[in-house]
């Protein structure tokens, strides 16, 4: 009788092509932080609906479909918000 080895593990691990990611379009900044929270940030039009977001990092400009609106370096001119 063969004796079988048991797993004490109770948890499953994750694979690295599990880990999810959300870099951002320019500067790869990663804007992951949990399945029901983001690092962007939203943009709000005068109704209070979400137009567009913003990376935190390089703080580029961004529509609902992620095309670019407007791209800030680490350059840029930017008043205090």
């Amino acid at each position: 009788m063969a004796a079988t080895k048991q797993s004490l593990s109770h948890t499953k691990k994750k694979n690295q092509s599990e880990i999810l990611k959300d870099p951002c379009p320019i500067c790869e900044s990663d804007l992951y932080l949990s399945e029901e929270f983001t690092k962007r940030i939203g943009l709000l039009d005068s109704h209070r609906e979400v137009h567009g977001w913003i990376c935190p990092k390089c703080k580029s400009e961004f529509d609902l479909n992620d095309n670019i609106v407007y791209i800030y370096g680490e350059n840029s001119i930017q008043g205090k918000a």
